[in-house]
């Protein structure tokens, strides 16, 4: 298929990468989805193909073995970019890929030179897929959690349970992030620990996730009960994650997959009126126009989001990212109705993409609590305290 982009936006990023990824992801990923979505299974396929291509490790450093792209890098763009262009055909995968870079990414830069050795290399030699847990039910902050990590002799005990865990750890690892006992400020309380199989204590829930959409990431259930976390498997000082604006840079992740779901969606309905002699309806020509218009606005904002870490002013750039992700939401959200209504009902048959694209931006723009992200911008547009790192 032929996505057009702004003519900056398609100069961002490595281009050989994000060729021969394009080429991949279009010639392979199509045929896979449907099985992937209706058995909610891992796409071990696409991303072993997405590990041959370096992609798994894209925001590890290049003397690390990485492609040496995030927000943070001379390079912020070819990490988004593909995960941009794996979403178009599947939002699950893509999604897969954010959540391991961002395990990589983390292990990479916070890490020590043993832990780097013993978690990152290998994520360099072998396709492997790791989770970043956080989620957890009843917790009333991004950064206070109810699982809990008690100090002693030689690490830690953590006890909790957590949801969400997208790639789970049966093949990688996970960075769980928990509260240390008997400190009440998150900046000393947040403790992130490397799980890995075959830890005593340590159990996965794979039969609770069944979503309606964004079902080819599987996100388990987690449990800890009484596992020891020895110094090696402790990641970063105690509140390191809060201190160093983690969450605010993984903002454009979501992002990108926000804009390449719809941007899938869109191509596949043009293709499919053109296909169908629809084009010469003068209502279509008219909705088509509307519908790329909110497209090319959404890709202009995505792009200046970028651009904005080039700057080096992190609380602006996540900012900036913040607006992109809610634009991005809203304006796929307009489109797919949109889109819809132009493809008619036949087009949402199983054996065609489009409802599960539908599907899986309809679950995974959830990820964004809107409100807040409003009210996030409108605090620091009138001058008064806020936390632009915040998902919700």
């Amino acid at each position: 298929m032929n996505f057009a982009e702004t003519p900056s936006l398609s100069r961002q990023g490595n281009p050989d990468v994000l060729a021969a990824l394009e080429s991949v992801v279009q010639s392979r990923f199509p045929a896979r989805e449907r099985e992937y979505h209706d058995a909610a299974a891992m796409p071990f396929e696409n991303l072993q193909d997405l590990f041959e291509l370096g992609l798994l490790t894209a925001t590890v450093r290049k003397e690390h073995g990485g492609l040496g792209s995030n927000v943070m890098s001379a390079d912020p763009a070819t990490f988004l970019q593909a995960m941009r262009r794996v979403a178009r055909v599947s939002p699950g995968t893509a999604h897969c890929m954010q959540v391991q870079n961002h395990v990589a990414w983390a292990l990479d830069e916070l890490g020590t030179d043993a832990q780097r050795e013993r978690f990152v290399k290998p994520m360099t030699q072998k396709m492997s897929v790791s989770s970043f847990v956080g989620s957890e039910a009843g917790r009333k902050h991004m950064y206070v959690l109810k699982t809990t990590a008690k100090k002693v002799d030689g690490g830690y005990i953590v006890n909790g349970n957590k949801n969400y865990a997208t790639n789970g750890y049966e093949n990688g690892v996970a960075i769980v992030f928990a509260t240390i006992e008997g400190e009440t400020e998150y900046f000393k309380s947040h403790l992130m620990v490397i799980v890995e199989p075959g830890m005593e204590g340590l159990s996965i829930n794979h039969d609770w996730y069944r979503p309606t959409g964004m079902r080819v990431c599987p996100s388990p259930e987690i449990y800890l009960n009484d596992v020891f976390i020895d110094e090696l498997h402790v990641l970063g000082e105690p509140g390191v994650y809060p201190r160093g604006r983690w969450q605010g840079r993984f903002h454009l992740g979501f992002t990108a997959n926000y804009l390449g779901m719809i941007e899938g969606a869109y191509e596949w309905v043009r293709q499919s009126l053109i296909e169908r002699g629809r084009g010469k309806d003068p209502f279509v020509q008219l909705r088509m126009g509307e519908a790329k218009t909110q497209l090319h606005g959404a890709q202009v904002v995505f792009e200046n989001a970028i651009d904005a870490w080039r700057a080096g002013d992190v609380q602006r750039a996540e900012l900036i990212s913040m607006q992109a992700k809610s634009i991005c939401a809203h304006a796929a959200l307009e489109m797919s109705h949109t889109l819809i209504m132009l493809a008619g009902s036949t087009a949402l048959f199983d054996e065609f993409p489009l409802a599960r694209l539908i599907r899986d931006l309809n679950t995974h723009i959830l990820h964004v609590g809107h409100d807040k992200t409003a009210q996030i911008v409108g605090a620091a547009e009138l001058g008064e305290s806020f936390d632009s790192t915040l998902q919700r």
